[in-house]
C-alpha cells in the first residue's frame, strides 16, 4: 500500500514546522541568538529559537548591523567549507616574511621584575605574583567566547568578577556590540565601561579576526580600543591576554587558524603593554603541551576549553598578576 504525505497532515505539519525553527535558530546564531551557548549534540540549533522565544528575543529583532560581517572562527568550525579568501580582502598571512617568534626578545621582559619610569620621572616598579580571588572583585573580564566559558565554569571569578562575555566578539566590535545585560535593557561595552569603575580589565579576543583583515590592522584597532579603555576606566590596570592557542589537530590541518598565526598575533599584542598602566599575560603557559600546541585533552572542540579545563586558565590568572612595590 503506498502512503502519501496527505494522509497525515500532522506528521506533515510537525516534520515542515520542525525544519523552519531549525532553519531560523541557525540563522540566528550568530545574531539574535549570538548570547546563547549551544552544542549539536546536547543543545541542538533549533533550541536557539524556543530559547530565545522565551526570552522575547525574534530573529527579526536584531539588525544586521548588530552581527560582525568577516568569518570567525565559529563559522568556519560549523562550516569549513567557507574560504576566508572569497571575500578577496584577506591579506595572506601564512608567509614566510612573518615572524613567529614570542619568545619575548624583542620586546620588555614581563617574567620578573621591571622598571619603567612613569611621566613624572619616578621609577615605577612590579612584579607578577601571587593573589587570592577577592584580588577579582573589581575586575571586569571582556572577551569572546572562551571569556563566556570562564564565566561559566569558574564560580570563584563568576560570584566575584563582571563579565563583558560574547560568543564570537572581536575586536572590531567590541566597543559597539550592544550585549552587556543591565536592568535597562542591553548596552555597548563602551556605554558600560563609562558608567562602572572598575580595577581591573581583562581582555581575551583576537582568535575570530585571525581570518579576517592583516596583523597591522588588527594591532591598530586593539591598540586604539586600549587606549579608549584607558580614558574610561582611568585608575585601571589593563591586562591584555594573549590569545589561546588551538590544538595541534586544528592547527595542523586549517588554513588560518595556526598556532604560528596566533604567535605572529601575540607578539603584536604583548608590545603594546607599556609596562605601567597595561600589561601583557600569556595564559597559554598553563594549557599548552611541549610543542606549543593546546592540550588535546583540555578541548572538547580542538578550540575552546572543557568545563574543568577553565581551572587550568584560573590559577594562571591568581599567579600572575600585577603586583606593584
Amino acid at each position: 500500500m503506498k502512503l502519501k504525505l496527505s494522509q497525515f497532515p500532522l506528521l506533515f505539519s510537525l516534520i515542515a514546522g520542525t525544519a523552519v525553527v531549525t532553519a531560523m535558530g541557525f540563522a540566528g546564531r550568530y545574531g539574535a541568538y549570538g548570547d546563547y551557548e549551544y552544542t549539536y549534540v546536547d543543545s541542538p540549533v533549533l533550541s536557539l529559537f524556543f530559547r530565545g522565544f522565551s526570552d522575547g528575543v525574534y530573529p527579526w529583532t536584531v539588525s544586521q548591523q548588530d552581527a560582525f560581517d568577516g568569518v570567525t572562527v565559529e563559522e568556519v568550525v560549523d562550516n569549513p567549507e567557507t574560504s576566508v579568501a572569497d571575500g578577496g580582502n584577506v591579506a595572506d598571512i601564512s608567509g614566510d616574511d612573518l615572524i613567529a617568534d614570542v619568545s619575548g626578545n624583542d620586546s620588555a621582559d614581563i617574567s620578573g621584575n621591571d622598571n619603567i619610569d612613569d611621566v613624572s620621572g619616578n621609577s615605577i616598579t612590579y612584579t607578577f605574583g601571587q593573589v587570592d580571588d577577592d584580588y577579582f572583585s573589581d575586575a571586569v573580564f571582556i572577551g569572546d567566547s572562551r571569556t563566556v566559558g570562564l564565566s561559566e565554569y569558574c564560580e570563584e571569578l563568576d560570584s566575584r568578577a563582571t563579565f563583558y562575555g560574547k560568543v564570537s566578539l572581536t575586536i572590531y566590535d567590541l566597543m559597539n556590540n550592544e550585549f552587556v545585560k543591565t536592568d535597562n535593557g542591553k548596552v555597548s561595552v563602551e556605554k558600560a565601561l563609562s558608567e562602572n569603575q572598575f580595577g581591573k580589565v581583562y581582555m581575551m579576543v583576537g582568535l575570530n579576526e585571525i581570518g579576517t583583515g592583516t596583523v597591522e590592522t588588527f594591532t591598530q584597532k586593539y591598540s586604539e580600543v586600549v587606549e579608549r579603555i584607558k580614558e574610561l576606566q582611568p585608575d585601571a590596570i589593563i591586562y591584555i591576554q594573549g590569545i589561546m592557542h588551538v590544538t595541534a589537530n586544528k592547527s595542523d590541518n586549517d588554513k588560518y587558524f595556526t598556532n604560528s598565526n596566533i604567535d605572529i598575533r601575540n607578539q603584536a599584542l604583548s608590545e603594546l603593554a607599556d609596562g605601567e598602566r597595561v600589561f601583557y599575560i600569556d595564559m597559554n603557559e598553563a594549557v599548552d603541551d611541549e610543542n606549543g600546541n593546546l592540550r588535546a585533552d583540555l578541548s572538547f572542540d580542538d578550540v575552546h576549553l572543557k568545563a574543568s579545563s577553565y581551572e587550568l586558565w584560573h590559577q594562571y590568572l591568581l599567579n600572575n598578576a600585577v603586583i606593584f612595590n
